[in-house]
């Protein structure tokens, strides 16, 4: 659940390109065919009418049931892109956030730096402009 509002809420990616191949109608637009078309995660992610008024709020709970239940079926969840051409290295990054949070968590507990200050950026994906400043502390056994 908290890999799942972390990445809802600082999306690798912070908008995708879809090229349209023939005419659609999505909503009340019409879409012709050639044009590209830009989708922007990060903003749809953060979007109150879709996600309640504590859209920009950290809330793993929203999660508990799944990300099905969290959108209410809707596709408003794509940190990773998705349909045909979702990203391919979406499952493996997954996997290797839960190995690596799980064995930290074995051995240390952490909590933000009091000069930690909250500036996400934008490059190529979307980090922390001045660090990610953590405190490490071991777990007493």
């Amino acid at each position: 659940m908290i890999l799942y509002e972390v990445l809802r809420l600082y999306p690798p990616a912070f908008g995708v390109t879809r090229y349209v191949g023939k005419d659609i109608k999505f909503g009340n637009m019409e879409v012709p065919a050639g044009v590209e078309v830009f989708l922007p995660i990060i903003l749809l992610q953060h979007n109150n009418e879709l996600w309640g008024d504590d859209a920009k709020m950290f809330n793993p709970e929203r999660f508990v049931d799944g990300i099905s239940k969290a959108t209410n079926g809707r596709f408003i969840y794509f940190p990773f892109g998705g349909g045909p051409r979702v990203c391919m290295g979406q499952n493996f990054s997954l996997l290797e956030a839960k190995m690596a949070v799980s064995m930290i968590l074995q051995k240390f507990y952490f909590e933000l730096s009091p000069t930690y200050a909250h500036t996400p950026n934008l490059v190529m994906t979307i980090q922390p402009e001045k660090g990610a400043h953590v405190i490490l502390r071991k777990v007493k056994t």
